[in-house]
């Protein structure tokens, strides 16, 4: 994808390397943590803030930089429209003069041919969606939200076989092994490389060069990302010690291919797949000279080599908590003890370094995390099930401590709406809570998810709606009582019905979670989540019903066959370990008819909703949908979507040329890539007898298309 590497001037972007380097003797120390692309862009997320509160506590400076959010104005601006239309235009047309297309062009030229119906005008939807008023108008938010989503078609089309939204990024077909990421590297298919490049520069030059770069992998969608990250600090900042972290790093430690943190520890310097806040004071230390080692002539700390500024050993990095780095005897990776966030070490969050404006919002919209962990920690289908972790067990901040952090929060950026960011928080907890906020005279408005106990009662909701509690989510997951108590989830139907109501009579929006598929689970059994859905449509004022997924470390994982589950595999490409494949007996029973008929009644369903997904107005706990709730009201997204002759027109790009006329037959060409990715994928999913494994990846898929 040439038009992003163009983007950065060659000889600038060596100007400023060569003074950055110039300065880099100067003794600053300087911290990142990065948020890379992709997430939610309309708010910030919680970790690093809350990393840099602690490590600020400890007298240790650190930066955050949420390159996500950054990313926004960047594929806004007419710069990257001009360039984006540039490369459509003229792939578009090479592929469209040739007499004949490889399988892979008829792929990307029916991309590029849907992304010149649709080129968006990305800033007037980014100004809808930073307006009060715009935003909680419901045609108005609508067609800002298309334009983004067409962005992403654009985005398809241009950094073809790769795609990206605010909660994806993904190849075409197969999913992130190493050959997929280094493809991802060296075509330059980033859209945003040009804008990070640009910012790393830019910090470096007014602070000097980083010597400690961390990335937070919280999302898989951040995946090619965070890696090419890693490789672009490298090459800039070649004496930074880089660390990856997040949550979605625990998991491919813990579940990926046996070499794969050896395989990370050529992106990265160290691994963190635990809590961090521990591990970065003593890292950060050890690099900044503060445990005894003499400093160097320059000032700076002497490494264990003895060179000024030179690195610490794998001796003293392998004593660091939850880290894990290099054996240098060409052995496994070495993990360090393990270390679990207490209470005690609770600190707020400091948000300072993130300019609130670049979120796509009108107002901020603080997360904070009151407690870590579940209580519950049962369920079948979740990694807590069976992963007793301690990191997992359940844990509260002092509620004084909490009110404290949240006045603090809200005096610092003027935040008035939080999310609670957290597994689940306990009854007890929740009402103590609520009752301090009360007596502090904090005046917040908050959303968060909670379990469905019989504690909830209606004058206990209503106390929490006294301190502010607008919206809550459930994990509902079943209407049925024997996929209920399959799961382990400790309610009932009858307690479901009871504990909502009590919510949504107390003014409070409700949003149920469930999902049909989970292993063992009838036609009979789903059939009842549909139907108690349909019972209490009127007091439930968001839902979704998703299909079962299984996640690797969860219960139906450790032990498949005592949940029905016969084939539990994963794809070669696979390595990360992030999608198994998996059958049982129940899911072979239903019949593509039963299947049909609860998809029907699902959409039935939602036709009396204004629903939509992930990040935006009408999916569930997202900034957005809080504030149309705040401004319409508790059944804000309970009624049908908006007719077409109430819609507004699309925001189109006014500088895009009319989509010329196609050559050749997309309708053709569309047949025979269905065709064969149908043959293709029937093959690439079916186990390899000899290895067990699908046979699907990167390379595989690259030698079907020759």
């Amino acid at each position: 994808m040439d038009w992003s590497l163009r983007y950065t001037d060659t000889d600038f972007t060596g100007g400023w390397l060569m003074e950055i380097k110039g300065a880099a003797g100067s003794g600053i120390a300087r911290n990142w943590l990065i948020h890379p692309s992709f997430a939610d862009p309309t708010w910030p997320y919680v970790s690093l803030p809350t990393l840099k509160g602690y490590l600020a506590a400890r007298g240790i400076p650190s930066t955050v930089l949420d390159l996500n959010a950054g990313c926004v104005d960047f594929l806004a601006a007419p710069e990257t429209a001009a360039r984006l239309r540039t490369t459509v235009l003229s792939r578009f047309s090479r592929l469209d003069a040739r007499r004949q297309l490889t399988r892979a062009e008829q792929m990307e030229y029916l991309r590029l041919l849907d992304a010149l119906e649709c080129f968006p005008d990305v800033a007037a939807a980014a100004a809808i969606l930073r307006d009060p008023e715009r935003l909680t108008d419901p045609a108005a938010c609508r067609v800002a939200r298309d334009a983004f989503e067409d962005l992403f078609v654009v985005l398809e089309a241009a950094c073809f076989p790769f795609s990206f939204s605010f909660n994806k990024a993904a190849h075409l077909i197969a999913p992130w092994d190493f050959d997929a990421l280094e493809a991802y590297i060296n075509s330059g298919a980033s859209p945003v490389a040009p804008y990070t490049r640009e910012r790393l520069l830019g910090l470096a030059q007014a602070d000097g060069a980083p010597r400690f770069v961390g990335l937070s992998l919280t999302f898989v969608s951040q995946i090619p990302e965070t890696f090419r990250l890693c490789r672009e600090v490298r090459e800039l900042f070649p004496e930074a010690f880089i660390v990856l972290g997040g949550p979605c790093l625990g998991q491919i430690t813990r579940h990926g291919n046996p070499d794969v943190s050896s395989r990370l520890l050529d992106f990265a310097d160290a691994l963190c797949p635990g809590e961090g806040e521990k591990p970065l004071e003593l890292l950060l230390n050890l690099l900044a000279g503060d445990d005894g080692r003499p400093a160097g002539d320059d000032g700076r700390p002497a490494g264990d080599d003895g060179r000024p500024g030179g690195r610490p050993g794998p001796e003293r990095l392998a004593q660091i908590p939850n880290l894990i780095t290099r054996d240098p005897a060409g052995g496994p990776p070495r993990h360090g003890p393990a270390w679990v966030w207490s209470p005690e070490d609770a600190v707020a969050p400091d948000y300072s370094d993130l300019d609130m404006g670049a979120y796509l919002a009108p107002s901020p919209m603080l997360l904070y995390s009151p407690t870590r962990g579940c209580y519950w920690n049962r369920c079948s289908f979740c990694a807590y099930g069976f992963n007793q972790d301690g990191a997992h067990t359940y844990r509260e901040v002092p509620v004084d401590r909490a009110v404290a952090d949240l006045r603090r929060l809200h005096e610092q950026t003027g935040a008035k709406h939080f999310y609670f960011s957290c597994d689940v928080i306990a009854p007890k907890y929740a009402f103590a809570l609520a009752e301090a906020l009360l007596a502090d005279g904090l005046e917040i408005l908050w959303s968060t998810d909670l379990r469905l106990e019989a504690a909830y009662t209606p004058e206990r909701c209503r106390l929490l709606y006294k301190s502010g509690l607008r919206a809550v989510a459930f994990g509902v997951e079943s209407g049925s009582p024997k996929t209920l108590k399959c799961m382990d989830k400790g309610t009932t139907p009858e307690r479901i019905r009871t504990v909502n109501r009590a919510f949504h009579e107390a003014g409070i929006a409700t949003a149920w979670m469930t999902f049909t598929g989970h292993p063992g689970e009838t036609f009979s059994q789903a059939e009842a989540t549909l139907a108690l859905l349909e019972a209490e449509r009127d007091r439930v004022d968001q839902f979704i019903v998703g299909t079962f997924d299984l996640t690797p470390g969860s219960r139906i994982h450790a032990a498949p066959a005592d949940f029905g589950v016969d084939q539990l595999t994963y794809t070669r490409g696979d390595v990360f370990g992030l999608f198994p494949i998996w059958s049982d007996r129940a899911a072979r029973a239903r019949s593509p008819e039963q299947l049909h008929e609860l998809s029907v009644r699902v959409d039935r369903l939602a036709a009396g909703y204004r629903l939509d997904h992930y990040p935006w107005a009408g999916a569930i706990s997202t900034h957005h949908s809080f504030l149309h709730l705040l401004r319409h009201g508790q059944r804000a997204f309970a009624q049908p979507r908006l007719r077409r002759r109430d819609a507004l027109p699309p925001l189109r790009d006014p500088a895009a040329p009319p989509p010329p006329r196609p050559r050749q037959d997309p309708d053709r060409l569309a047949e025979q890539v269905d065709r064969f990715l149908g043959r293709y994928l029937e093959r690439a999913l079916t186990p390899d007898p000899q290895t067990g494994l699908a046979p699907l990846s990167f390379s595989h898929f690259m030698q079907a298309l020759k």
